[in-house]
């Protein structure tokens, strides 16, 4: 059985007086992988924040059918301050329970996890290393991991591929699609070139959500869904294929 995790009806949301996102309507089962795109200030990041209840909705519902704990997040932008003393391994273990209990004593099987992990992320010898010390790459394998930690029935993920070096993106998308067997993916892009062959279907985001089942998605379509991104080509001399100007 496909089991429903979030359903999403009628959800307006905005800040202050701006209202961002107008009558949303998603659902988000277990076997999903969900690319969510559109143009910058279009509602992607907002859209999971309301899932993930960070901010209030206006009007509608979003039913979340799993505990929070159970949902595994990897944030756009690094939420640990640089300057705290603070351990790769002890950051990972830090998504069990949250900052309020962040030296918790954790359990065997917990350790053992985040050693796992650690070693499918490429990190395992930086696992005493400062946070502070560590490219962008190598924090977003740490916050990668610490996603991870708690075994979530849904991963969100907002732009996974900031900082990444291009070798760990590849194994990145390999990692995903294994962990996709067991569990939902909500993965937001501003790349549709890259992200269109890993992900199983794509919500367009700007202002409104159009729900496309397929990976699969045209120029055509995109200007249909009032969803100005670019469209990335490949060939032998490397290009972008843009949309028209109009003056």
């Amino acid at each position: 059985m496909n089991k429903q995790l979030v359903n999403i009806k009628n959800v307006t949301i905005g800040y202050q007086s701006k209202k961002v996102l107008d009558s949303v309507n998603m659902q988000v089962n277990k076997t999903d992988f969900i690319g969510v795109i559109g143009p910058n200030g279009g509602g992607k990041t907002t859209l999971i924040k309301s899932i993930l209840g960070l901010i209030p909705i206006w009007e509608g519902s979003i039913d979340v059918n799993i505990r929070k704990s159970k949902i595994g997040y990897l944030p756009q932008f690094n939420p640990f301050d640089k300057a705290f003393p603070i351990s790769v391994e002890e950051v990972i273990l830090s998504g069990l329970s949250g900052k309020k209990h962040l030296f918790k004593r954790v359990n065997k099987t917990d350790k053992e996890h985040t050693e796992v992990l650690m070693k499918q992320a490429g990190i395992i010898h930086l696992r005493s290393k400062a946070i502070g010390q560590l490219s962008g790459g190598q924090i977003q394998r740490t916050l990668l991991c610490r996603a991870l930690i708690s075994k979530p029935e849904l991963l969100i993920l907002d732009e996974p591929s900031t900082f990444v070096d291009s070798q760990f993106e590849g194994e990145l998308f390999e990692w995903l699609a294994e962990l996709n067997k067991q569990i939902a993916i909500i993965m937001v892009s501003h790349d549709i070139g890259t992200i269109s062959s890993h992900v199983k279907t794509i919500a367009c985001v700007n202002g409104h959500l159009h729900y496309h089942k397929s990976n699969k998605i045209t120029a055509e379509q995109l200007a249909h869904y009032e969803c100005p991104i670019q469209i990335i080509t490949h060939g032998e001399v490397p290009h972008q294929v843009l949309a028209t100007h109009k003056h």
